[in-house]
């Protein structure tokens, strides 16, 4: 009994011992790694440094995938030559990124067009309209929102201050009579008194459509007919054609500037006042140490309608469609209009934060240029202006340009100006109108 009892301990052990020799041998099981996405996101520029804001996205990105390691953002950055080129054609391939950032009048006109998903749950988190500046309403149609606001920017009045204190002025022109009053008194000895863009680019839709609203006048009505052929907008137009034909207070270069020109010619003292983007503030400080001081701001002067006006440089964030990962995508935009986040992208992008939270912080507001495009932002528009956007709007801003030109170039009568805007604006509406 003993010996069988020994012999089966003797077999036991053996039999654990190899038992326990296999399982050594084995390579422990992996933990599976999390699925990761990739999150593409199409941003043309919105700032004005590009290292900045190169640096600004990049730690940003950064902390968003280290917190959530299943998300990959790719971002590509845009070229404002061909973004517009390039987004037309995902829309209609279908094979779109799953972000987008631009101003209202892309982005309505894109969810009209059926490319875009709703965002109003992102803007609720964010807390809801109330938590916005009045103009970011512009994100909004047919009761639902289509873009998160991210920066609020308008065109100014930025004004030398030594070259009007020179030609007996202390302080910018508040109306259009001291305006036209300054800029004469100012244009002399090779300077010019207004520098306003009057060429064939998109600028020049900035500016008339300005003035437009800023003389009383619409581009449609609460019905969405067109009213752009009435005496308030025949105003905006005559006074414009004065400044550049009959008192010559405009540069003649002026139908060559590009984006920059308005600012550069500011900052070398070649014009006394210039209408731009506020958001220079942030570059000519550097550009200029010398001239700066004497460089203000202020917002655009009050026209014959009672108000001031100016163009908006609203930008924010647009779900494609046929984003792949929308929910992953709102969970980034959410995370990218953090209030440090969005008082950080102001300082560095010469946009005002459109959060009312935000908005007047003591460190933001103490910045001139911050100050004047804040108090600009009440008064921006779009095309479709006080109605709202209304499919073809956003191919509608070419006959304001080309309105523009005729005046500046080639001494169109402002009658006959503001007639030919007012057709050619009606067939590409009606020309939407049938596609819809």
């Amino acid at each position: 009994m003993k010996r069988g009892w020994l012999a089966m301990l003797l077999v036991t052990l053996a039999v654990i011992g190899f038992a326990t020799a296999g399982c050594q041998g084995e390579k422990p099981a992996e933990t599976p790694k999390p699925e990761v996405v990739t999150v593409k996101f199409s941003y043309p520029p919105y700032g004005y440094d590009s290292m900045k804001e190169e640096e600004f996205w990049k730690k940003h990105i950064a902390e968003f995938e280290k917190e959530n390691p299943g998300i990959k953002i790719e971002q590509t950055i845009e070229s404002w030559d061909n973004v517009y080129t390039k987004w037309e054609q995902m829309l209609q391939s279908g094979d779109t990124a799953d972000i987008g950032y631009d101003f209202p009048l892309t982005v309505v006109n894109y969810a009209l067009e059926g490319g875009l998903l709703p965002v109003t749950d992102v803007v609720e988190k964010l807390g809801g309209e109330k938590a916005f500046a009045p103009a970011m309403r512009y994100f909004r149609s047919g009761g639902e929102w289509y873009g998160v606001p991210h920066g609020d920017a308008s065109m100014v009045l930025l004004y030398r201050k030594d070259i009007l204190k020179a030609a007996g002025y202390e302080h910018p022109p508040r109306n259009w009579d001291e305006l036209l009053e300054i800029a004469r008194a100012c244009t002399k000895d090779g300077v010019y008194g207004l520098g306003i863009f009057t060429g064939d680019k998109f600028y020049s839709c900035q500016i008339i459509t300005a003035m437009m609203k800023q003389a009383g006048g619409k581009m449609l009505d609460t019905e969405g007919r067109l009213v752009l052929d009435s005496p308030e907008n025949l105003k905006a137009l005559q006074f414009l054609y004065d400044l550049v034909n009959v008192y010559k207070v405009v540069p003649p270069s002026a139908v060559s500037w590009d984006h920059g020109d308005p600012a550069n010619a500011l900052g070398t003292g070649k014009v006394a006042m210039c209408i731009t983007w506020g958001g220079f503030g942030t570059l000519l400080e550097g550009m200029f140490p010398e001239e700066y001081k004497n460089i203000g701001y202020a917002t655009q002067p009050v026209g014959p309608g009672g108000t001031s006006g100016s163009w908006s440089g609203t930008g924010g964030f647009f779900i494609f469609k046929n984003a792949k990962h929308p929910e992953e995508a709102k969970k980034f935009v959410e995370f990218m209009c953090r209030p440090e986040l969005s008082k950080e992208w102001a300082l560095i992008s010469g946009n005002v934060s459109p959060f009312v939270a935000i908005a007047n912080d003591p460190e933001l507001t103490r910045l001139e240029w911050y100050r004047a495009m804040q108090e600009q932002s009440a008064t921006q528009l779009h095309l479709g202006w006080d109605y709202g956007i209304i499919p073809g709007c956003f191919m509608a801003d070419v006959p304001f340009t080309e309105a523009v030109v005729a005046m500046a170039s080639h001494r169109t009568k402002p009658e006959e100006a503001l007639k030919t805007l007012h057709r050619e604006v009606q067939k590409i509406l009606d020309d939407a109108k049938a596609r819809h």
